[in-house]
């Protein structure tokens, strides 16, 4: 790897970083948001919040590595040429592929990259939080008590607790049965913990009393107690299969949908547009590093900047990816059109490529300063 490559290397993997840690962070606060149910509503520490929510990232990754790697492509070629840099780069000898090939370079890892959060980490990721997410749901510890409110697990079954603490615990707690109507009962207590155990989940009271009414005098029956548990295991919500969408889904069952699932037979052309789409994104790299090559070495030099081509760059991207969701949703329609989702990125590096021109090979410095750069 000569001095040239490193350093125009070195130019460009500062404004990646930087560009991928903001829209990162950006898009998942954003995110964020539509999970705080989770922390505010469920009861789950910030831990929990954190975990759930971070299992995002994987997903967002696969959007803004090629948007990331744009941004710093324009950004490092621009400063380069504001400052003369690259003039004198080029008039060492080295043509404009000689330039665009350590920008490729990272391409390469950029789709790569982009490939293995598609096609690996991303299914596996919201796999993960889909699973947590539905456990939450399901726990009645969550799901059911609320501090001073009432709720109703079952019909005829009232819960109500004071002071709802983490881990299952709840103080002030007020339970009235009245599944059978001739016998109500209700049970007060001053502590309360679910546990876990052989024979399904336990709800235990500390400190209480039971309260039924005489079915022959009418009058109110208190017992009294030091502890006291009883069976909720019919109480827990069940969380039921868990039915996999286009994004926790693997490339093979994305490409080979399970036709003796109602729902996959449903979405047949949704689930293979998808699995195209991944593979398709891989090139949107290459396709944005060659249009900010474009857009900065693909005319002649302005002393006046170069806004308007970066303007231009910035809309034929958008055009692009555009053109690539146009072809997303037509292809889940008309599955013969799955191609073209290709196409998108792969006309865009064709076309790139030609206003580059054709690489130049043999190309030796013109003075002797500019050798070992250029070399």
């Amino acid at each position: 790897m000569t001095r040239l490559t490193r350093y125009l290397i070195a130019q460009i993997l500062g404004p990646l970083a930087a560009t991928t840690l903001a829209l990162t962070a950006i898009v998942w606060m954003t995110q964020t948001l539509q999970r705080v149910e989770i922390l505010v509503e469920r009861g789950q520490s910030a831990g929990v919040f954190l975990y759930v929510t971070a299992l995002l990232i994987p997903s967002l990754l696969a959007i803004i590595t090629p948007l990331a790697l744009f941004a710093a492509a324009l950004y490092a070629l621009n400063r380069l040429q504001t400052d003369s840099e690259l003039v004198v780069i080029q008039a060492a000898g080295a043509g404009r592929w000689r330039i665009a090939g350590p920008l490729l370079f990272i391409a390469c890892f950029g789709a790569m990259a982009t490939l293995w959060v598609n096609l690996q980490l991303m299914p596996a990721s919201y796999r993960a939080m889909k699973e947590r997410i539905a456990e939450i749901r399901a726990d009645i510890a969550t799901g059911l008590l609320r501090s001073g409110e009432f709720s109703t697990p079952m019909r005829g079954v009232t819960f109500y607790a004071e002071n709802v603490g983490r881990g299952g615990r709840f103080s002030g707690v007020l339970i009235h049965d009245a599944r059978d109507l001739q016998n109500p009962q209700t049970i007060i207590a001053e502590q309360g913990i679910f546990r876990d155990t052989e024979d399904g989940r336990q709800l235990y009271f500390l400190r209480g009393n039971t309260q039924t009414r005489d079915k022959e005098t009418g009058d109110i029956q208190v017992v009294r107690w030091e502890d006291f548990s009883i069976d909720v295991s019919e109480f827990q919500r069940s969380g039921g299969e868990i039915q996999l969408e286009l994004t926790e889904r693997y490339l093979g069952e994305l490409l080979n949908p399970d036709l003796s699932n109602p729902w996959d037979r449903r979405n047949e052309g949704r689930l293979i547009a998808e699995g195209h789409a991944r593979l398709a994104s891989a090139l949107y790299n290459f396709a944005y590093v060659l249009i900010a090559l474009v857009a900065i070495l693909g005319g002649a030099h302005s002393r006046r900047g170069y806004g308007r081509r970066i303007m231009l760059a910035v809309g034929a991207a958008i055009a692009m990816r555009i053109l690539g969701v146009v072809a997303q949703s037509a292809a889940s329609e008309t599955p013969a059109l799955n191609p073209v989702q290709y196409a998108a990125p792969l006309i865009a590096i064709a076309v790139c490529a030609a206003l580059l021109g054709p690489p130049r090979f043999g190309g030796r410095a013109k003075h002797p300063a500019f050798a070992g750069a250029a070399a």
